[in-house]
């Protein structure tokens, strides 16, 4: 990660980081020439790395008295890559956060790769590579967070050091319930167990005796005490914050961060930019808007609304495409749950008509659906006329950032990028479980070459980055700055080197593999 420290005037400090990164690229092997030459390397298999877990600091030079909202996040992994790259995001969640700032991380394991330990999978062959996490260095931090009381778990007790670190420490938890099928309903079942978990279990109840902090508060009326969490954010494993999470957790602040009290539904790659793009936004013909049709799906529907109880009957109720990694309040986490759980919901309703119809790719159309037709469609993101940019923070432009179909023009015929694309290395598959590049349409891998465009996104987060494919770009993020004057000048994105794809492009050769090339010769 970058840390900023300008003691002396921002602009000598910015050129000697530019220097410092720049030195860092011409004599660190990167890409592909990289996971060839030293497949090996510390940065890969540093044990120290992961058996260190460093606690959210209590010393900073933060202003106390700054607003910030209590963030749960929720982060998904489904293979041997994933896994790995997940420790990197835990580990930047929870490393740069600050006391208060992180409530909850829940990690959800694809069942398909488990939980399991090796002696388990030795008794029962059915469960084969089960034990994935159980080896990976995921798994290591995760017992280092939990053994030092950086973070705490149900299985915690209260009593000792855990209750002294009780308003600090994470709940940090790793469970395995799911197995995902790429385009199918049940792509959304991780992200709904979660949402169900943080309103549900005992500990997350308002109307329990022990709360967030510990006290009895039994007769306060529960529904005004505050959530034990603000925010919940879903994110894959490959994912790494651009900013610390500290900083994430100022901006979402519900009394004046400019992210507050708003609903994410979109990336980058989303038609219509931070706003959920409606079929009836994609002309007449294209892909998007006549493949719902060609499914049956009625234009119109009946259902309950659990905020009011009132019954909508034969309303308009079209569908939206967002994304599946998204940024949710609280209420509205609470209300996509009362409506699954209510059988005439609108959350039941679309659930039946997706399944019913099979149409693929509901996770990116299921929650953006059921926020555009609920009371809160009114916490979308507000944006600039001009430039579509935030509102509330002009610099930025999505969510998250990603690179996806760029491989044919889009619904408008305009192509959307002409960069050069980051290829597997050589050696991809020896460290992951055979896993294959990623699919036409994306989403692509993201390497340094990118950091130009992710510099003008205003990202807060970034995917897919692995440390397989290019570690020079999980090593630089996030950018971590400390509270002094001078630096509260400038933006994390500001001090981002603007590195950006040749325009010729990029090929890069393989390294001599010198036996062979002797072999040769002789």
């Amino acid at each position: 990660m970058v840390t900023l420290n300008m003691a002396s005037s921002p602009k000598k400090s910015l050129c000697f980081l530019l220097a410092l990164v720049l030195l860092s690229i011409v004599f660190q092997p990167t890409s592909c020439a990289s996971a060839q030459a030293a497949p090996n390397n510390d940065f890969e298999t540093d044990d120290m790395m992961w058996s260190q877990c460093n606690c959210p600091s209590s010393s900073s030079t933060t202003n106390k008295k700054q607003n910030h909202a209590k963030m749960a996040y929720l982060i998904s992994v489904h293979n041997r890559r994933t896994i790995h790259d997940g420790a990197y995001l835990l580990k930047s969640l929870m490393e740069t956060s600050h006391p208060g700032n992180t409530a909850v991380i829940l990690i959800h394991v694809d069942h398909r790769v488990g939980i399991a330990n090796p002696a388990e999978v030795a008794k029962n062959e059915t469960l084969k590579n089960q034990f994935l996490y159980h080896e990976s260095p995921l798994r290591r931090y995760v017992d280092a967070c939990l053994a030092n009381s950086c973070a705490r778990s149900n299985n915690d007790s209260n009593d000792g050091a855990h209750k002294t670190n009780a308003d600090n420490n994470v709940l940090l938890e790793v469970h395995s319930h799911f197995a995902p099928n790429w385009g199918q309903w049940s792509m959304n079942q991780p992200t709904i167990w979660g949402m169900e978990y943080l309103l549900y279990h005992p500990q997350f109840q308002r109307n329990t005796n022990k709360l967030r902090l510990g006290k009895t508060m039994s007769s306060e009326n529960p529904s005004s005490l505050p959530p034990p969490w603000d925010v919940f954010v879903n994110l894959s494993g490959d994912t790494l914050p651009v900013i610390s999470a500290q900083r994430i957790s100022q901006l979402f602040n519900t009394i004046d961060g400019p992210l507050g009290n708003t609903n994410f539904v979109t990336s980058s790659s989303c038609a219509t930019g931070l706003i959920p793009t409606s079929i009836f936004d994609f002309p007449k013909g294209t892909m998007k808007r006549s493949h719902y049709f060609q499914h049956g799906i009625p234009k119109r529907h009946s259902y309950v609304d659990t905020l009011s109880g009132e019954w909508k009957i034969n309303v308009e109720t079209p569908i939206y495409f967002g994304s599946q990694w998204m940024a949710l309040t609280h209420d509205f986490v609470n209300y996509v749950i009362r409506s699954l759980s209510h059988p005439n919901g609108l959350g039941s309703v679309l659930k039946r008509t997706f399944v019913d119809t099979e149409v693929q790719m509901t996770d990116e159309s299921f929650f953006a659906t059921v926020l555009m037709n609920s009371p809160f469609n009114n916490t979308i993101p507000k944006l600039n006329k001009d430039d579509k940019s935030l509102l509330n923070y002009p610099s930025m432009q999505s969510l998250r950032y990603e690179r996806m179909d760029e491989n044919a023009p889009n619904a408008w015929d305009k192509w959307t990028s002409s960069n050069s694309l980051y290829d597997i290395p050589p050696k991809f598959k020896s460290v992951t479980d055979g896993e294959g590049p990623s699919k036409p349409w994306g989403p692509y891998f993201l390497g340094l070459y990118d950091l130009g465009d992710i510099k003008d996104s205003g990202a807060l987060f970034i995917r897919k980055v692995s440390w397989s494919v290019d570690e020079n770009l999980v090593r630089m993020l996030p950018v971590v700055r400390s509270e002094s004057e001078e630096e509260r000048m400038l933006l994390e994105w500001d001090v981002l080197p603007d590195i950006r794809w040749p325009k010729n492009g990029v090929k890069i050769k393989d390294p001599w593999v010198w036996s062979e090339e002797n072999e040769e010769v002789e």
